[in-house]
């Protein structure tokens, strides 16, 4: 199965030249394929990559083979609104993959809309992508709103929280959980003694955990992603802050349990519910080398599947004839439950838990 790469740049218009042969059909998956945050991308592209694979398998769509079409955003919005117009603009591409990131898929989504292209995300859980009433839009995973209500639950009634210190990275995912969270323990009568905003892609966050350190929280949230969620329970347990750490789906990588080494207990961190699917996982690492899945490899395959799916029930393979059969599915038989999207997009039903780390590994938490 062959994939076509072009990132954000001005070589891109060579090689979708090569796109809209008679032959094949053209999937896009647009993410972070470079840059700290390249692992999520590749996880999410090797999903989709072995959900195409099955499919050619077995004699492709309509007679027609698909080929996968990855843009590099870089996880930044201005990269992933180049790559979508593009994908857009390129003949054959009949839906897309991603974006991973909310302040990628939010400005990109637009775009797509205008070229009547189906977007479909497997991680972008900002509740405004699906707010602004565009029909093309579409995520397999929950909202910030559902998963900041666990977490402060959690927070609530698991952990007993009394004050709490919120620190994001500025972007429209982990401002906008860190909300949600904050909103949710206070109506819980926690006393909020920190909300502030750290910079992505800085190292050194000793100053301001300095700062929280004086004011003694039991417990510290911390909404972006797993990059520097990492470098702040480091740095927070050499200052000697032993207050409890919670974080979202953007932390459950295996990349923040490197990062934190021993420094691993009281951690506890949200996401989708556990997918424990046999049949992918066995499939996805006899492709890969006995690599796992990522967290989010499972709604890629899903996603993939979707468009897959709307494309051969389609009475043809324009871009609108596939969304418009987006639009009408009902209970499809996703990896962790059925999927049916309401009418903003959004999925009916996408459930969250809450991990902790063992043995290296991210397990369900259980009291």
């Amino acid at each position: 199965m062959k994939r076509r790469e072009f990132a954000a740049g001005a070589a891109l218009l060579t090689l979708l030249g090569a796109c809209g042969s008679s032959d094949k059909v053209y999937i896009g998956v647009a993410g972070p394929l470079s840059g700290p945050q390249t692992v999520q991308g590749e996880y999410i592209l090797k999903a989709v990559e072995l959900a195409v694979e099955q499919v050619n398998a077995k004699g492709g769509v309509k007679g027609k083979q698909i080929e996968v079409v990855t843009g590099d955003d870089q996880a930044k919005p201005l990269d992933a609104t180049s790559v979508a117009r593009k994908l857009a603009s390129t003949e054959g591409v009949m839906g897309v993959v991603g974006h991973f990131n909310s302040g990628c898929s939010i400005p990109a989504s637009s775009i797509y809309n205008q070229g009547n292209l189906v977007m479909i995300t497997p991680g972008s859980t900002n509740p405004a992508l699906t707010e602004n009433g565009l029909k093309n839009v579409y995520r397999i995973v929950g909202r910030d709103d559902q998963q900041g209500a666990v977490d402060g639950d959690f927070a609530l009634k698991s952990l007993q929280t009394q004050r709490v210190a919120i620190l994001h990275d500025k972007t429209p995912y982990g401002q906008g959980l860190a909300s949600f969270f904050r909103e949710t323990v206070e109506k819980g009568g926690v006393e909020v003694t920190f909300f502030e905003g750290i910079t992505q892609g800085d190292r050194d966050f000793r100053a301001v955990l300095t700062r929280i350190k004086g004011i003694d929280p039991d417990t510290i949230f911390y909404g972006g992603v797993f990059v520097e969620a990492g470098l702040v329970v480091s740095q927070a347990r050499e200052l000697g802050i032993k207050s409890r750490f919670i974080s979202g789906d953007g932390t459950k990588e295996q990349s923040f349990i490197d990062i934190v080494g021993k420094n691993a207990s009281d951690i506890y961190i949200s996401g989708p519910a556990l997918v424990s699917n046999a049949t992918f996982v066995d499939a996805y690492m006899d492709k890969y080398n006995n690599e796992e899945p990522g967290p989010f490899s499972p709604y890629a395959y899903d996603a993939a599947r979707i468009l897959i799916a709307a494309m051969e029930s389609a009475p043809e393979l324009t871009r609108e004839a596939v969304a418009a059969e987006v639009r009408k599915l009902k209970n499809f038989p996703g990896l962790a439950g059925s999927i049916t999207f309401d009418a903003k997009g959004d999925r009916d039903k996408a459930p969250f838990d809450i991990f902790v780390i063992k043995d290296g590994e991210f397990v369900p938490y259980k009291a």
